[in-house]
């Protein structure tokens, strides 16, 4: 197994308008050894046709197994030693896969800064926000679509908790410490995300969606909330 071989791994449902921009904008880092994956979860479109056209590993579950076990499917068939797992709707600015393996190890974990894919005033507002919080430490996470780490941390964390849709990430970067990882926000690239969701529901719903989780997961409420708005 190449020790800087990257397995790119993307959870995709109902995504034909997408996936095939995201995974080719993969294959333009130009960056080598490179596998994409594509798992394709409980879709009723063409996102597994498309997807079979041009990543180089798919996967097709026709029941709705959930994005956190996409991943962990993914994994499964990886060949890769080092993991970019992208939402189907973000990629990386160029040249950033390179620059994340440079300064990768077996136990690091981390994320890229982020940009929306317009210049939108509300967009710049979003990520400036965002960024900030990260750069000041404020938060740990994502910052939106994409995450990477080893494969041998990822191995020893136990992969990502299937059962939550959402702070998957959250979880999975506080275990990810107890076996001694080191939380990297990488700033000299980006994660380049579609907006397209945040503008379909308002950027302030968002985060009165968040500011109510944050607050109900003070009092252990956060799962009635998570189904409400993630059935």
């Amino acid at each position: 197994m190449n020790n800087k071989k990257v397995s790119v791994i993307i959870p995709a449902r109902n995504e034909e308008k997408i996936i095939q921009k995201t995974i080719e904008s993969y294959k333009k880092q130009e960056y080598y050894p490179l596998e994409i994956i594509v798992v394709v979860n409980n879709s009723t479109d063409q996102t597994y046709k498309i997807s079979s056209k041009y990543a180089d590993k798919v996967l097709d579950f026709s029941g709705r197994i959930g994005t956190s076990a996409a991943r962990n499917e993914g994994v499964k068939i990886a060949t890769g030693n080092i993991f970019i797992f992208s939402d189907a709707d973000s990629y990386l600015s160029k040249g950033a896969i390179k620059k994340i393996v440079d300064l990768i190890d077996k136990n690091t974990i981390g994320t890229p800064l982020g940009k929306g894919d317009n210049d939108r005033f509300g967009s710049k507002l979003f990520f400036f926000y965002k960024n900030w919080t990260h750069r000041l430490r404020i938060y740990k996470g994502i910052i939106d679509g994409v995450f990477f780490c080893h494969r041998e941390i990822f191995l020893k964390t136990g992969g990502f908790d299937k059962l939550k849709k959402i702070v998957e990430f959250e979880d999975f970067i506080k275990r990810a410490k107890k076996n001694k990882a080191r939380y990297k926000l990488f700033t000299n690239c980006y994660a380049i995300t579609s907006l397209r969701r945040y503008e379909e529901k308002g950027y302030l719903n968002n985060y009165i969606f968040w500011i109510k989780w944050r607050i109900a997961s003070i009092f252990k409420k956060e799962k009635k909330l998570t189904e409400k708005y993630f059935n």
